[in-house]
């Protein structure tokens, strides 16, 4: 049956989420929501069938449609059909994601089925008012991209490789840094079972070894987590001997609970993927917008709370990095909130949720939480969420629970008697939808999802949607594998090997790379290269900044001479060097330069020399805004971070401009206003001059005829009279027109000034667009005095060698 489309026109910022039932209007009206009222959060609540899932994933759409990145949590697999979008509207691309099964019961080929589906979907998308130039909108706008940890089926995401430090700015900011302790421990506490509070002895002892770790600029592995929970490097906790705090016994069963987790066969799908990183959760490879689906329906409960734990501890560091503003810079979405925001206890999500739900709205992070499950949510944390839409509830105590939270997120003139009368109205896919920016409530029903809602999605779709992500995703776990195999590509020689271990100047260092030992026994053949480990600190005014920074470099001697200029980074942290060989091992020909100490003096030299020269610190400056990037920022996130100072420096040129023009316009209509008025008085004395002029004529002209002096005195006088009388009206006239003639002047120039204002901030939206804002390079140069060479010494690493290692080694 045709419905009638409801009429909306595009624009930025207005997010179309359906139809409006109530209030009715003569004509059908599209639902259009302010995207900036997102900031103030948002929660969906409807019952299974009740189009929720729908809802949020047009949501969704229209913010892929504003290039707003998202990062969705998905536990349900739902979020991913974001990818189904299918802009031509043929049933060939609808085939794929069909269930047989549901063919086999309709008794329809599949190909039949693609062919109804697709006419059903179009059907809904033209009463809906989408055309298919929409949807291509949309698939150009952001990129879906579905992660999942813990599994490759997605795009892994790396979780337990390894516990980096934060930021800077975190790790000198003494609450956030608590903060990022607390969520790290607590999450990987829940993930081996263990439901410790932030002041438990297990939480208190592993949080102060992290933090030894992250003061002392470390990164941690699991195992090294590990083994210092065996052999702590600090002897007290706070003012208490360790041991009263944690006995010995209770950190040896907490260190057996982590290694079953390392030995489990599910452990490597943890080291494996992407770093869990925000920036490029919201901004993708190319640093588009994207929006994020991070399925997690794979996981169990202890998994699930460990991920999001981390997530969401990640997304507040990233968040506390960025310049506040009040527009929608970017959306979490998080599509069943129940278990990570209960009334009364405390997970380790909950914190972290109440911080983002408090604090986001600063920086311009709208938070939507949606939920099937409305009994088991802490209502009062739910307060600052400012839009609430609830679609179908099932029980009365659900009622019960959703009327009581509206009510105490604000009166907004609501009262329960009216909340149960509005719940009745409510059919499938129709919602009430509450927003404290708003005048009033409303009932809507929702608009088609121009995606294809398939349903959950199999691991094996997911596989199939993101083939091109996992050719080039790469495990995060074998950085001492790569750093072996660049080594072995740059040692393809021949040369001697022996057994006897290579004798160096004295006091230099020796280390060894990472490797794997050899099957059968068989020898580990190691080759010298040299190793330098230096600090720099780069001191500058004009970008505020002061920053410390090791690097660890590997270069090779050629023919006994080395050269600084050809070193590389070495691809692993200074701290996973080892100090001993693998047994039995052997060594190609030491160069006897490394016996030479004057050699190591000079190259000790070299080394600060080719530091000051070659490894300037580079930022990034954007001279119209006279904005630094900070130490690490990568051009692409510092031109994202510009975004938002740059509106708001466009705002305030456009204000200034306004001003400007309106105190100018004003004048000229002050002045249009008094000439306006003499022209009216000019008008009235006009008409009645010609009045007083024709009565004087008629008087003398009357006495003319009449008198039987025709030319008497008093004749001529009157005669006289009359014509200065006429003279006088075509003055006013020649007056009144020179007036008119000076107010259209008038009218001219405010014309003339509303189109240079227009004039001006059409330059304004083009000076102030991101792509057109010169960004360049900013290098800071070391002083000699702040270059410090922490370790010098020789590196040996392990080279694939024959049967024989005398006769080719590799």
């Amino acid at each position: 049956m045709a419905t009638t489309t409801p009429k909306f026109s595009e624009k930025l910022g207005e997010f179309y989420l359906g139809t409006t039932l109530l209030p009715k209007t003569k004509a059908e009206q599209a639902t259009l929501y302010d995207a900036a009222d997102l900031t103030t959060h948002a929660v969906i609540i409807g019952m299974t069938g009740s189009g929720k899932t729908g809802l949020g994933i047009s949501l969704l759409e229209e913010a892929s449609l504003d290039n707003i990145p998202v990062i969705a949590i998905d536990p349900k697999g739902d979020l991913g059909n974001l990818a189904l979008n299918f802009p031509e509207r043929k049933a060939k691309h609808f085939a794929p994601w069909l269930d047989a099964g549901v063919a086999t019961s309709q008794g329809l080929a599949i190909e039949e089925l693609a062919e109804k589906t697709a006419k059903f979907w179009d059907t809904g998308l033209n009463e809906s008012g989408q055309s298919t130039h929409r949807q291509q909108a949309l698939k150009n706008g952001n990129e879906v991209t579905i992660y999942t940890p813990g599994s490759k089926s997605g795009i892994p995401i790396a979780l337990l490789s390894e516990f980096a430090p934060p930021p800077k700015s975190i790790l000198n900011d003494a609450e956030a840094y608590a903060e990022s302790l607390d969520a790290t421990i607590g999450g990987l506490l829940g993930l081996i079972g263990i439901e410790a509070d932030s002041l438990s002895s297990e939480h208190v002892f592993l949080v102060q070894i992290l933090k030894t770790a992250w003061d002392n600029e470390q990164t941690l592995t699991l195992a090294d987590l590990i083994g210092q929970m065996l052999n702590p490097p600090f002897d007290k906790v706070g003012i208490l001997p360790l041991d009263n705090v944690v006995s010995e016994k209770a950190r040896q069963s907490l260190a057996m609970k982590l290694n079953t987790l390392i030995a489990s066969p599910s452990f490597a799908s943890w080291l494996a993927g992407v770093p869990l990183d925000s920036n490029r959760l919201f901004y993708g490879e190319n640093n588009r917008p994207q929006t994020s689906v991070l399925n997690i329906a794979h996981l169990n409960d202890e998994q699930r709370m460990f991920f999001i734990t981390l997530l969401l501890n990640n997304l507040i560091n990233w968040m506390r990095r960025q310049q506040g503003t009040s527009t929608l810079r970017a959306i979490l979405y998080m599509d069943e909130v129940v278990g990570y925001l209960p009334p009364t206890a405390n997970p380790p999500s909950k914190r972290l949720l109440l911080l983002l739900l408090k604090q986001a709205r600063a920086f311009g992070i709208g938070v939507v939480l949606s939920t099937q499950n409305p009994i088991d949510l802490d209502y009062k944390a739910l307060s600052n969420a400012g839009t609430w839409l609830i679609g179908r509830l099932q029980t009365a105590q659900d009622r019960a629970r959703v009327t009581e939270g509206l009510l105490s997120a604000g009166d907004g003139g609501l009262n329960k008697t009216q909340l149960d009368d509005w719940f009745d109205q409510l059919g499938k896919r129709q919602f009430l939808l509450h927003n404290v920016h708003a005048s009033a409530p409303l009932i809507f029903k929702t608009r088609w999802a121009m995606s294809y809602l398939a349903g959950p999605l199999s691991k094996s779709a997911i596989k199939q949607l993101t083939a091109q992500h996992n050719q080039n995703s790469t495990a995060h776990l074998g950085s001492s594998t790569t750093a072996t195999k660049q080594n072995q590509d740059n040692t393809k020689t021949t040369s001697v090997v022996n057994n006897s271990t290579p004798v160096l100047a004295p006091n230099i260092e020796r280390w060894y790379l990472p490797t794997v030992p050899k099957a059968n026994g068989n020898a580990t053949c190691y080759q010298p290269i040299i190793l330098a480990h230096v600090r720099v600190f780069y001191d500058d005014t004009k970008s505020d900044t002061n920053e410390h920074i090791n690097y660890a470099l590997q270069c090779q001697l050629v023919e006994d001479e080395l050269d600084w200029h050809n070193a590389k980074p070495l691809p692993i942290s200074w701290s996973q060097l080892q100090k001993t060989s693998h047994q039995p091992a052997l060594y190609k020909d030491t160069p006897a330069s490394l016996q030479d100490e004057k050699l190591w003096k000079a190259w000790h030299k070299k080394l600060k020399q080719y530091i000051r020269q070659q490894h300037q610190l580079t930022l990034w400056y954007a001279p119209a805004l006279k904005m630094y990037s900070t130490v690490g920022e990568e051009q692409a996130t510092f031109k994202n971070r510009l975004i938002t100072p740059l509106h708001e420096a466009r705002d305030l040129a456009i204000k200034s401009i306004k001003e400007d023009i309106t105190k100018n316009i004003t004048k000229l209509e002050k002045k249009q206003i008094s000439l306006e008025k003499k022209l009216a008085d000019a008008t009235d004395k006009a008409s009645g001059g010609w009045m007083d002029a024709g009565l004087s004529i008629g008087s003398a002209l009357t006495g003319l005829f009449s008198s039987r002096k025709k030319l008497s005195v008093t004749n001529a006088r009157r005669m006289k009279t009359a014509m200065n009388k006429v003279g006088n009206v075509s003055d006013k006239r020649e007056k009144r027109a020179e007036i008119e003639s000076q107010i259209e002047l008038l009218k001219d120039e405010i014309k003339t000034l509303q189109a240079d204002e227009r004039l001006q901030i059409d330059a304004l939206s083009n000076q102030y667009n991101i792509e057109n804002t010169v960004i360049e390079p900013f290098e800071i140069t070391a002083k000699a005095t702040d270059i410090e060479v922490l370790d010098l010494g020789v590196g040996f690493v392990d080279i694939t060698i024959n049967e024989n290692p005398n006769e080719n080694p590799v």
